[in-house]
């Protein structure tokens, strides 16, 4: 296809902004690139820094004296700001202390491999030298320079990749884009905007910018299948080893970006990423100082990279081109514990094991590195389902010895009573062979809390299922849980436990009023009792409410194979009652 959207009879539709879920655009299957040369620099890096920088962040989230918490690149649309008036931003906006290498050199220090920046966010307003629209940062700023150009050559200095967020289908400064519908009626030419603005952009940004590590798409709503095959041919046939995210829309794509800020349970095999955010908005908020510590980042960053994804975390320059001091010392903290930690992380394969209530591991050939988050109060780590010929086990950072032991197949380290290394250390585990996989065999491990999560549950009368919901606009959280719940569904997990124990039995699931007084029957080996669930909530629109509830204590009297079960007796409502997963904590 040529650098043009032929016209299409379909209409682009009003998307439901309120609820981006709608706009993401699902994933894809990109298992064929899992052995594709092009992919490989992907697969093996584990970990990128993603900016969202704009006229949005010289607004930080204030309009005229209202503050609108939440993600700040929505307050064009959250504020329904005209756009002379928006406009009247890139007067102002004048970020003379931006310092590209600064941000390539902290980039480099947190221990990332490549950079994605916004070149155009949802706002319209291109952060290069843009031909195709006068509104861009060096034609509209008094700043009169092209950051991606100065990012890109920062970027080749210290050896990172560089790759383009694109807003292609919203762009509420275009009255022929999607997105601004209080200034823009319809009808509206979506094709005159793709072929004078988006193509157009997308093409400067491929050609004069160097190699481009990936084009970064996003909510592509009700896009054609025409202008998204458009867009992806154009990218390869400009830069065929560029990459191209599942944000694309109508299936295309070269590997799944899943929902914003989810940390996934579970994943299927292929090319995929998890995009999160430093704090609780993409863009600079001078409200806004919720940020995650390096405890937070590296454990998310490993969880990820133990299901065999890319972690890409981001920061939001202030209006004068600064990424806020605290999000820079974290990051460059987080960073010193990833760079003695490099080979536990990059280049790593999915683990054969599950997250385990001590944390999660990662592979290399002949080697797996347990991460762990938790660490355990016994002086024993547990870990399942695996045979290994040989095995030896050190403290990662130090080379320690430790002892071990394997039986059944499970394997038992003796660790020092204290972590030696904060704030997560890492075990590893040096073999012989090849590993064996003995099956999926969930223990109770001594000391440590215990999740039984939906996904892993043996489900009758009921479903799986996903909540996605926002504590503030745009700050997502996500959660699977067991829904379609009536009477008679039941659901259960089977555990190995390993001797005698006390435990609370906690249950976290949410309610809806109409569900309120449901009663639910559990049991656990020859314990068994009924209990009521209560109202977490009216059920808000964009949130869902979870309440974690202890049950009881139930005593596992003696090492064995146990079921847990939860069997829905009396059930009000029609799926307004779901669970998350119940807790076995340890009574201390």
């Amino acid at each position: 296809m040529g650098d043009t959207v032929a016209a299409s009879k379909s209409k682009i539709s009003k998307p439901t902004l309120e609820d981006m879920s709608t706009l993401w655009g699902g994933d894809t299957d990109a298992k064929h690139l899992n052995k594709h040369p092009r992919a490989a620099w992907f697969r093996e890096s584990k970990y990128a820094m993603f900016i969202h920088w704009g006229l949005y962040s010289e607004a930080a989230g204030v309009w005229n004296g209202k503050n609108w918490h939440g993600i700040a690149e929505w307050i064009m649309r959250r504020a329904k700001i005209p756009v002379t008036e928006y406009e009247k931003l890139a007067a102002r906006f004048n970020p003379s202390h931006f310092n590209a290498d600064g941000i390539a050199k902290l980039a480099k220090d947190a221990g990332m491999r490549y950079i994605v920046i916004t070149a155009k966010h949802h706002e319209g307003f291109a952060m290069f030298k843009s031909a195709a629209s006068k509104f861009n940062i060096v034609d509209a700023t008094p700043f009169k320079r092209d950051p991606i150009k100065e990012l890109s050559d920062a970027c080749a200095k210290h050896k990172l990749g560089l790759g383009f967020y694109y807003s292609q289908y919203l762009d509420w400064h275009e009255k022929d884009a999607a997105g601004n519908d209080w200034e823009f009626s319809e009808p509206r030419n979506f094709e005159h905007y793709m072929n004078t603005k988006a193509l157009p952009q997308i093409k400067e940004l491929l050609t004069n910018y160097g190699p481009v590590a990936l084009i970064w798409f996003d909510t592509p709503g009700s896009i054609t299948r025409e202008a998204s095959q458009s867009l992806y041919d154009l990218i390869h046939r400009l830069q065929p080893e560029c990459l191209v995210n599942s944000r694309i829309g109508n299936g295309l794509g070269d590997y799944s970006s899943l929902g914003d800020q989810e940390v996934p349970l579970v994943v299927s095999d292929g090319l995929w990423e998890t995009v999160d955010t430093h704090n609780d908005t993409w863009a600079y908020s001078r409200h806004d100082h919720h940020w995650k510590s390096p405890y937070e980042i590296i454990s998310r960053l490993v969880r990820v990279a133990s299901l065999g994804g890319t972690y890409m975390l981001n920061v939001g320059p202030t209006g004068k081109g600064v990424i806020p001091p605290e999000s820079a010392t974290i990051l460059r903290l987080a960073g010193k514990w990833i760079k003695i930690h490099a080979e536990t992380i990059y280049g790593c394969q999915r683990s054969p094991i599950s997250l385990q209530p001590w944390g999660v591991a990662t592979m290399q050939p002949q080697t797996m590195y347990l991460h762990v988050l938790e660490w355990p109060k016994n002086w024993n780590l547990i870990v399942p389902d695996i045979r290994l010929q040989s095995p030896q086990a050190t403290v990662f950072a130090t080379g320690e010895k430790l002892q071990l032991s394997q039986r059944k197949g499970i394997i038992t380290i003796k660790i020092p009573p204290l972590a030696p290394v904060s704030p997560v250390t890492v075990i590893c585990l040096k073999f012989s062979g090849r590993l064996s996989v003995t099956g999926i065999r969930r223990i109770l491990h001594p000391g440590l809390s215990n999740s039984f999560e939906a996904p892993f549950a043996e489900i009758a009368h009921c479903s799986n299922g996903k909540r996605q919901w926002m504590e503030k606009f745009g700050d997502w959280h996500h959660a699977d849980v067991i829904e379609n719940i009536s009477n008679g569904s039941t659901l259960s997990w089977q555990f190995d436990a390993l001797g005698s124990e006390l435990r609370n039995v906690v249950l976290e699931y949410e309610c809806l009023p109409a569900a309120d007084d449901s009663e639910l029957e559990f049991s656990l080996g020859a314990a068994r009792w009924f209990f009521p669930v209560h109202t977490t909530g009216n059920g808000h629109a964009r949130r869902t409410r979870m309440r974690r509830e202890i049950l009881g204590v139930v005593q596992i009297p003696k090492a064995g194979t146990y079921s847990l079960a939860i069997r829905a007796t009396d059930i009000k409502g029609s799926n307004e009652f779901i669970i998350r997963r119940v807790v076995l904590d340890p009574v201390r």
